[in-house]
């Protein structure tokens, strides 16, 4: 793996094996996976290999850092480096970020196709929508001989929605039925748009319809659910229809008649129309695929088989257990959340790698800056959007075939992941997912999936999302330890002089009085009093007294030879203190370095007053019975002498 992340970018253009990328989400959803299974398929047949940029979630509405954080793995494209993009727009719901998309893809001046939206400036392979949606008006109307017919379709002013709606209009007129406003309506793909579009063809006034259509199944169950509340059946009184054909679907009862569309074959289109346009053959604007209806029992069809039905149950059972075994087993989470370290961190992930079943290789690269406090990075204000990935990346966990943890290697992120181009290996299609919390990116995950496979599942969400949680956990708890450490200095600390304060001295003399005691060393204290402080502050007022006060600590600080400590224990009372060998010229040194730096500073000042200090030495070594209090009281007597014989001069001579 090193040497291949080593490449240099002329190796990659030169031997590089043809790669496409996808940009889309939720690659666990049957929409997603399908498409990408066609992809795939035909990504092989060409030789290609295949980059899919994901996030989780198309749309984060409950979590909006968490959608900035997630869209962020886009930025990581280099545009420069693959041949051709396949974008799923439905599934990039920020317009800003689509939009962002577009540009670069414009600028990059390669192949591109768009799923399921048109565009103005590239190729579209859409599902064929309008043809689905008149199939199913259509079978209500010929198979079953219904007339009144209800419609309820997606978004407003979306290309699916119009395109469904449109077909249930145009079916309805080539059968010469009456097109009623108040029978169709928009609505949300959800349940709570189902609810209110019943109520309305319950109250409206209008005959009751004998059909009801709706763009997905989602819709189409919950109308089912309406109709029984209100004492009818489904499909004796009014028949339902969806489309998706989801799994909730089919096990419904009634399972629901729905059309399945076909985005296998979309993605292989997609991947042929790309092939094309590489091999400078001409292609169309836009291709239409049309989807397969399905019709079952909501409309008054036989479902599917029993068999059938068991074997699917039997797959979506398994899936289920899967999905709360990993939902309960907390231990991942807690376990990681222990992590003192990264290492650490990285080696518990191993530990949790067995969940992952579906996965065959899988790789995790951090941004060098990952752990960093800034502005962006802040522990208590994270809405900052933060674009893209450090200029550099390290591998921190990289199992293909065997397990590897720590830091091994890094590469410019602009390779992304250097093998996807590598023309000695299989083609094959590789995953890349975002590391983040909420906005703050880590980096990214890329794996790829095993051969009975065709995307990571929501086990893989999940457990991505565990790590990143540890991850910010790590990141906080490393600079949350800085910040207290940060605090606890500046309690210590006296802020007019920058010296120790009463609560650093009391802190740490006993701590140095023990170790001279351990180490069989001396120990040293030295009192000193700012003389005349009062009259200086009388005289010339706080401003000046202050500066005094800070000019006897630089003294001080100048006489330190070892690693003493000074506090500032009082208004104008001040200590000394540190363990070591003092002998009687070295204890001689400190007065004359204090009082020199004195004498230099009164003789060059402008003020007009004079600093000076009394001092107490005390220095004896410290036997296993000695107790501080001799040391402090011996100092302070010594002080008490000094400041008594001395003339107290504070003004300079005029």
């Amino acid at each position: 793996m090193a040497s291949v992340f080593n490449l240099l970018q002329e190796y990659i253009m030169e031997n590089k094996r043809r790669c496409i990328a996808v940009i889309t989400s939720e690659v666990c959803e049957v929409y997603q996976s399908l498409l990408l299974e066609g992809i795939k398929k035909q990504a092989a047949e060409n030789n290609f290999n295949v980059a899919v940029f994901a996030t989780y979630f198309s749309q984060r509405l409950d979590s909006p850092l968490n959608e900035i954080g997630e869209n962020n793995i886009f930025n990581l494209i280099n545009y420069d480096l693959f041949d051709g993009f396949i974008v799923v727009p439905n599934c990039v719901a920020a317009e800003n970020v689509l939009d962002r998309i577009t540009q670069k893809l414009l600028k990059a001046n390669k192949p591109v196709v768009f799923i399921d939206k048109e565009n103005e400036y590239f190729t579209s392979v859409c599902s064929n929508d309008y043809n689905s949606f008149k199939n199913i008006v259509n079978h209500l109307i010929r198979d079953h001989g219904l007339t009144r017919i209800n419609c309820l379709t997606g978004f407003k002013g979306m290309n699916l929605s119009e395109a469904r709606l449109q077909g249930y209009i145009d079916a309805l007129r080539e059968n010469n039925i009456p097109v009623e406003e108040n029978r169709y309506d928009y609505g949300d793909f959800w349940r709570v748009a189902a609810v209110s579009f019943v109520e309305k063809m319950f109250t409206c006034g209008l005959e009751l319809p004998q059909a009801v259509v709706c763009a997905n199944d989602t819709m189409a169950i919950a109308v089912c659910r309406e109709i029984f509340k209100r004492g009818l059946n489904v499909p004796e009184d009014i028949a339902v229809t969806g489309f998706d054909r989801i799994m909730e679907g089919r096990l419904h009862h009634p399972s629901i008649s729905s059309v399945y569309p076909a985005m296998s074959e979309i993605g292989k289109k997609a991947v042929e129309v790309l092939y094309d346009a590489m091999s400078g053959k001409e292609v169309e604007k836009n291709y239409l695929i049309d989807g397969e209806f399905f019709p079952s029992e909501s409309c008054g069809c036989a479902g599917d088989s029993v068999q059938s039905l068991r074997d699917e149950m039997d797959r979506y059972n398994q899936y289920v257990e899967h999905s709360q075994y990993f939902t309960n087993s907390i231990y991942m989470y807690e376990n990681l959340q222990e992590s003192s370290n990264i290492d650490e961190l990285f080696i518990g992930a191993a530990n949790y790698r067995h969940l992952l079943n579906d996965i065959d290789t899988f790789h995790i690269f951090l941004c060098d800056n990952w752990d960093e406090l800034n502005e962006k990075k802040s522990l208590f204000k994270k809405n900052k959007e933060s674009l893209g990935y450090s200029k550099r990346v390290t591998t921190k966990f990289s199992e293909n075939g065997s397990f590897l943890t720590g830091d091994l290697g890094s590469f410019n992120s602009e390779y992304m992941f250097p093998p996807i181009f590598d023309n000695n290996l299989s083609p094959n299609m590789y995953f890349f997912f975002p590391v983040n919390f909420q906005d703050i990116t880590f980096g990214y995950v890329v794996c790829t999936c095993t051969e009975n496979s065709v995307t990571p599942d929501a086990i893989c969400r999940n457990w991505i999302k565990y790590l990143s949680n540890a991850l910010e956990h790590l990141r906080s708890n490393q600079h949350l330890k800085w910040v207290l450490k940060r605090l606890e200095r500046i309690s210590e600390i006296d802020s007019l002089t920058g010296v120790y304060n009463r609560t650093g001295y009391e802190n740490r003399i006993y701590k140095v009085f023990e170790s001279a005691r351990d180490q069989d060393k001396d120990f040293l204290i030295i009192m000193g009093d700012l003389d005349c402080l009062k009259k200086i502050n009388d005289n010339y007022g706080h401003a000046e007294g202050d500066n005094a006060i800070r000019i006897i600590a630089k003294a001080i600080q100048n006489s330190f030879t070892e690693d003493e400590a000074v506090a500032r224990i009082g208004g104008d009372e001040f200590i000394m203190f540190g363990a070591g060998s003092f002998d009687e010229e070295k204890l001689k040194e400190y007065p004359d370095r204090i009082n020199d730096y004195l004498d230099h500073y009164n003789e060059n000042s402008s003020k007009p007053y004079i600093i000076a200090i009394s001092l107490g030495i005390y220095c004896k070594k410290v036997s296993e019975n000695s107790e501080l209090k001799e040391w402090l009281d011996k100092a302070d007597e010594n002080m008490y002498v000094n400041k008594k014989g001395k003339i107290k001069v504070f003004q300079k001579e005029q």
